[in-house]
């Protein structure tokens, strides 16, 4: 059996004309229900803007909705990465709120956005 359809945790590198520009997951956090996964990108800064993160996060959301139970996908991101937030603004997700999150970097305000897209919205087409 294959990992998505174990609902394993999923990593995928992100590549432009061939060369490594960032990553993606697909995963299950530990303190979540079985039927929500997650989403996380991250870019090199030269390729930001060019809407690789969206394209990403959109296959993502597709592949979640093909695990059995899974009705929710969310994306967080810390409350200052303005850019990060435009990713699931783009794809339909509904903002949930603020969540605790540790500071991972200086420019961190220890709080995240967290936004949802259920199965009921439709998948992103």
């Amino acid at each position: 059996m294959e990992r998505r359809e174990l609902g394993g945790n999923l990593s995928y590198a992100i590549v432009q004309d061939g060369v490594l520009v960032g990553a993606c997951c697909l995963f299950r956090r530990d303190d979540e229900r079985d039927d929500i996964r997650e989403i996380g990108y991250w870019l090199h800064p030269a390729a930001t803007g060019r809407g690789l993160a969206t394209r990403a996060s959109r296959a993502l959301v597709a592949e979640a909705f093909r695990i059995p139970g899974v009705g929710h996908v969310e994306i967080s991101h810390d409350r200052a990465n303005h850019r990060s937030g435009a990713v699931p603004a783009r794809l339909g997700f509904t903002e949930l709120g603020p969540r605790p999150a540790e500071r991972l970097a200086p420019a961190d305000t220890g709080e995240d956005r967290v936004w949802r897209l259920s199965r009921a919205d439709g998948t992103v087409d």
